[in-house]
């Protein structure tokens, strides 16, 4: 699978380089192995619902930064919001628990979940994502990020978090 989000890179003549590592399942677990991310922003992705408008959102943004569900849905201009389930994931981005991230893409190209992605992820620093795979990190610049939604022609927006 993460194959696949090298040979996009490749395709797209975006630079990156891969950290492979211990798998990551949640934002803790990376407190605890203490993976070096070399300055750049390791980034945390959230699959929510919206299960009155049966919309999903992937939520992406700085692994430190605190999700504030309700924030989000206001920000949305949705419902509640809640995480989705196992199932939902795989379903809609092809992953398990652990993988998630906008490079699911790659997988699910016909994915009915919009991206929201936090605003300090568009300028040109270093983000880091998991390649549709845990135990690995791809690096690149978050420039980048616009480039690959639309090779894709995914429905995204960038908030302020």
């Amino acid at each position: 699978m993460e194959e696949k989000v090298y040979d996009l890179f490749k395709k797209l003549e975006i630079p990156f380089k891969v950290k492979v590592h211990p798998a990551l399942f949640k934002a803790k677990d990376n407190d605890e192995l203490n993976i070096d991310f070399e300055n750049g922003i390791c980034c945390k992705n959230l699959l929510l619902k919206d299960k009155k408008k049966d919309k999903l959102y992937l939520v992406c943004l700085d692994i430190s930064k605190r999700a504030n569900l309700k924030d989000i849905a206001d920000k949305l201009k949705t419902g509640r919001l809640s995480f989705a389930s196992e199932d939902e994931l795989i379903e809609n981005l092809g992953v398990k628990s652990g993988s998630a991230s906008l490079l699911n893409i790659v997988e699910k190209q016909d994915t009915k979940v919009k991206f929201v992605i936090d605003e300090e992820l568009n300028k040109d620093i270093d983000v880091w994502f998991h390649p549709n795979i845990n135990t690995a990190s791809i690096c690149f610049k978050a420039d980048k990020i616009q480039k690959i939604l639309e090779h894709f022609n995914a429905d995204y927006i960038y908030l302020d978090f």
